[in-house]
C-alpha cells in the first residue's frame, strides 16, 4: 500500500517547488522533451493547404472588394458639390470640359481610393 502524502510533504517536493518558480507541473519522463520548433513544424493549424486556402480566399475576395470601394467612394464623391460638372462653367466648350473634368475627377477619386486603402493598412 502507497503511503499517503501530507499537503506538507507535497509543499516541499521537487515538482511542488518547480511549479512554484514558474516550472512545469508535469514531471519529467525518460523522453526528452520536444523543442519548441518540432512542436511548432508539427502545428496542425499551419501547413500548405492552410496556406493555399487563405491565398485563394484573398484572390476570390480582392476584385470584389476594390469594386465596392470604387463605387462607395464614387458615391460619396457624387454628394459633394466640388466634384458635381454642372457646378462648373467654362468658356472652352463642352468637349474640352468633358475631356478635363473626366481627369479631374478620376484623379481624385484615385487620391481618395490611395488614401482609404493607406489608411487600412
Amino acid at each position: 500500500m502507497a503511503k499517503q502524502r501530507t499537503l506538507n510533504d507535497i509543499r516541499q517536493s521537487k515538482e511542488y517547488q518547480t511549479a512554484l518558480q514558474g516550472g512545469d507541473f508535469i514531471k519529467p519522463t525518460t523522453k526528452p522533451a520536444k523543442s519548441t520548433a518540432e512542436v511548432m513544424s508539427k502545428n496542425p493549424f499551419e501547413h500548405e493547404e492552410v496556406d493555399k486556402a487563405v491565398d485563394q480566399i484573398v484572390e476570390t475576395l480582392q476584385p470584389q472588394i476594390f469594386d465596392t470601394i470604387f463605387q462607395m467612394i464614387n458615391d460619396e464623391m457624387t454628394k459633394r458639390y466640388v466634384f458635381d460638372s454642372s457646378e462648373y462653367l467654362t468658356e472652352a466648350g463642352l468637349e474640352l470640359f468633358e475631356d478635363e473634368w473626366f481627369e479631374f475627377y478620376h484623379e481624385n477619386h484615385g487620391k481618395i481610393m490611395h488614401k482609404l486603402l493607406q489608411n487600412l493598412k
